[in-house]
């Protein structure tokens, strides 16, 4: 049974935050409202002026707080963008028109394999390996929605079984993970700091500097995180006419964004695949003699 509800959320534009890449399981539908699994519900989302309706399958009263937390609804995104407006006059010339984006908090697990399996594979067949093993694996919701699997559940899928799954060679890098992690180490890594959880998510199998990144700010809520792939590198040397190795080009824009570096990494990746695909462009190049 569907249950309904709502909640002032501002600002929020929801083609924004849930089709710009870091999460993988929301569509849209005609009417302008998007749907996608979340935990054990299968939920609607509809923004009607500061209001956001919410419809569930199958409800319940821990869905508005489900919803709350997912789209981080305590962070003060007029704050956020004031502060790094001042860091930054050229996200400051270009971010009104995306005062709708918010970074969203996905559970940690789900996080870590999404993006373990989003390496060098473009959006749409990011999501459709996750819905494959979400249908074979998780728990029906509705006639064509699944949880996504537990950590308990793949420890006893078989390398065989998940190269079925049309992995590729992530396969074997999702079944090494799942073989390694406990939900005790789930929790530990949920008490570390930024720095020291980086370098343990970089233990694991499969995960390099941008996957560590991508889990820490969409996963793990640490908004320091810059994560950067192709469409970053691009942004930041049109941009700012930076290049070289992740880490010297995570550190100037950890630097230059400080603690809101994730929300700003958000922004220039909406912006560079706007530049790439129509030529629009809401942050102006870096000036060569500054």
């Amino acid at each position: 049974m569907t249950t309904t509800t709502s909640m002032h959320l501002e600002p929020l534009d929801l083609a924004q935050t849930l089709g710009c890449g870091q999460t993988f399981r929301w569509r849209p539908l005609s009417d302008g409202s998007w749907r996608g699994p979340l935990k054990n519900q299968l939920v609607t989302l509809t923004k009607s002026g500061p209001r956001l309706h919410i419809a569930s399958l199958p409800g319940g009263p821990q869905v508005k707080k489900l919803v709350s937390e997912y789209l981080r609804a305590d962070d003060n995104v007029s704050a956020i963008q004031q502060s790094l407006a001042k860091r930054d006059a050229r996200i400051a010339r270009g971010i009104l028109g995306l005062r709708g984006l918010r970074i969203v908090k996905t559970d940690e697990w789900e996080c870590l394999i999404s993006f373990a399996l989003a390496t060098y594979a473009n959006i749409p067949r990011i999501s459709r390996m996750i819905d494959t093993l979400a249908r074979r694996y998780g728990q029906r919701i509705s006639k064509d929605s699944y949880t996504f699997p537990t950590l308990e559940r793949m420890k006893r899928v078989s390398l065989e079984d998940l190269s079925r799954c049309g992995l590729g060679y992530r396969a074997r890098y999702i079944q090494a993970i799942c073989q390694q992690l406990t939900l005790d180490d789930l929790e530990e890594l949920k008490r570390l700091p930024y720095d020291e959880l980086r370098d343990e998510l970089l233990e694991l199998p499969g995960v390099g500097d941008k996957v560590a990144d991508c889990v820490a700010l969409f996963g793990f809520g640490k908004l320091e995180s810059f994560p950067i792939d192709v469409w970053m590198g691009r942004a930041l040397r049109r941009l700012y006419g930076k290049e070289g190795s992740y880490r010297k080009l995570a550190e100037f824009a950890r630097e230059r964004f400080g603690e809101y570096a994730g929300y700003a990494q958000e922004y220039l990746y909406y912006n560079e695949r706007a530049h790439a695909s129509s030529g629009s462009c809401l942050f102006s190049e870096e000036r060569r003699n500054r």
